[in-house]
């Protein structure tokens, strides 16, 4: 009896210590699906998704894209990088983690948005009237919200900074907050 516990309780603990890492390979620009997204009430993913960013954007800048929750999942986007991947499972604490492809590293997509920043004179001249702009959590791109979202806004900035790096949606322009009253 007390070696079918044995076996059972060693098999369990060799099975448990195999789950904790998703590796998720495949197309980058594709997303894993996640239509079961949800806030997190766990404190140790939120924890190790919080300690993850700094430490792999300052450790990999050439290689990492992006953390996130996904319930009790902290999901590190990155581009393959098997030091990255060791790092992240070490910092992760036994929260549940998945590795998975990115198209562009954080470092390309910042400066990508750095240079949007830099151009906002530019894009004032032009019929582009850029919203928002930042950096896909998934690597995959930059996000552009312009007024119209349009295939030509799209293609103005796609010739300004590549074609592969741009994603343009549409989006209402803010509306700047009214002057407080005097009295």
């Amino acid at each position: 009896m007390n070696r079918v516990v044995l076996a059972v309780v060693a098999a369990g603990a060799f099975a448990v210590s195999g789950c904790g890492v998703d590796q998720i390979a495949g197309d980058a620009a594709t997303p894993p699906p996640s239509s079961s997204v949800t806030p997190t009430n766990d404190p140790a993913a939120e924890a190790a998704a919080s300690a993850l960013g700094p430490l792999l954007e300052s450790g990999f800048p050439q290689t990492y894209a992006g953390v996130r929750l996904d319930g009790d999942r902290v999901v590190v986007h990155r581009l393959p990088d098997r030091a990255l991947d060791d790092a992240a499972r070490a910092a992760a604490h036994g929260v549940r983690l998945a590795l998975v492809d990115a198209k562009f590293p954080l470092s390309r997509l910042k400066e990508v948005t750095d240079r949007i920043a830099a151009d906002a004179e530019h894009w004032k001249t032009t019929t582009v009237r850029i919203s928002t702009w930042g950096p896909a959590v998934d690597g995959s791109a930059v996000d552009v919200t312009t007024a119209d979202g349009s295939e030509a806004d799209r293609a103005a900035l796609a010739e300004r900074y590549g074609a592969d790096v741009i994603r343009v949606s549409k989006g209402d322009l803010p509306t700047p907050a009214p002057a407080p009253a005097t009295k």
